[in-house]
């Protein structure tokens, strides 16, 4: 984004700017004439998908959510996006002053728990109509897809498609990298998953898709919840999966970091083992290899960062058995 389009935009939005601040691609921190702050984020969605995005979250922040969203009864909220001449489609949202948590502090990711569980708990009663947007029908197929790609590389790998190191890694560790994708599918399939599918209306929650300690953020109001390009109707063990992924997956899966999470998450609503099988599965595929073949930029594809990728996938055995051990302890 130029400084000239960002003055576009946030003039669309009826505000105007004395400073910018670029955050990371498509994200700007803005500050207008008389002080304050905004988010001005690029949403990559359609406009339907923009409302809806934009609808269900005006609905859950009024039954008490903390949420970084408009405010539509302001003159800068009352647009819930704007397009630029690009015909790109921009958020404009109040910028949450605080700190991210960290995963070092159990208190922090209580705190994401229980800010997790009362986003689910307004968003399921904020799903109104039919269902839009659900990914509860989806897990058999994106398993399936990620698992072709990843076999897709591990064929090029057997002809050597790729530099000489990375291809011997791949041919070595591969059957082992599938294994653990097999058993995720095993783990779907005895699940009960297919129950929950079948009627979304009353197993689906609002999710944000994309939790972890970059999008919570906590000050002297609570814990709130940030950034909700990735919100989608599914599961809230898909939540709790992304959550406890992004939070532990640097920090040598330590499962005080989960437990802590699913702490917080149960002072607010209570959990069943099936939440607990459902997240085993998404648990156990392979993903941070899949992130490193795809590649992310944050996943360089080299063989250091496919080693690294695989001691992570070894260490997920160890914890789902902490996992399964939480679960009969605390769930009926």
């Amino acid at each position: 984004m130029s400084g000239s389009m960002i003055n576009h935009i946030a003039k669309r939005f009826g505000i105007k700017i004395s400073r910018q601040k670029k955050i990371r691609g498509g994200i700007c921190q803005v500050v207008t004439s008389n002080g304050k702050t905004f988010s001005l984020k690029r949403m990559q969605k359609q406009v339907g998908r923009l409302r809806w995005i934009d609808r269900v979250l005006l609905r859950i922040r009024r039954n008490g959510s903390l949420l970084a969203w408009r405010n539509p009864n302001t003159l800068e909220g009352r647009k819930p996006y704007v397009t630029s001449r690009k015909g790109e489609h921009y958020v404009l949202t109040p910028w949450i002053s605080g700190r991210k948590p960290s995963p070092r502090s159990l208190s922090d990711m209580r705190a994401c728990g229980i800010a997790l569980a009362r986003f689910h708990k307004a968003g399921r009663a904020g799903l109104k109509g039919k269902i839009a947007y659900s990914g509860i029908g989806s897990w058999y197929s994106t398993l399936r897809n990620r698992e072709e790609y990843i076999k897709n590389k591990i064929v090029k790998a057997r002809r050597n498609g790729f530099s000489l190191p990375i291809s011997r890694f791949i041919k070595q560790h591969g059957s082992e990298i599938l294994r653990y994708s097999n058993q995720a599918k095993s783990m779907l399939r005895g699940s009960g998953y297919h129950t929950y599918f079948r009627s979304p209306r009353k197993t689906g929650v609002l999710c944000h898709g994309d939790g972890g300690p970059s999008n919570f953020i906590i000050n002297d109001k609570g814990t709130y919840l940030i950034d909700f390009e990735t919100v989608h109707v599914d599961l809230r063990s898909y939540d709790l999966y992304r959550v406890i992924y992004n939070s532990c997956k640097d920090y040598e899966w330590n499962f005080s970091i989960a437990s802590a999470i699913l702490d917080g998450y149960r002072q607010v609503s209570k959990l069943h083992k099936n939440d607990f099988k459902l997240m085993r599965v998404w648990l156990r595929f392979p993903f941070t290899t899949y992130l490193v073949f795809a590649p992310f930029k944050r996943f360089p594809f080299t063989k250091s960062w496919l080693q690294w990728a695989l001691e992570s996938e070894r260490k997920i055995g160890p914890f789902l058995k902490k996992l399964d051990d939480y679960s009969a302890k605390n769930c009926s």
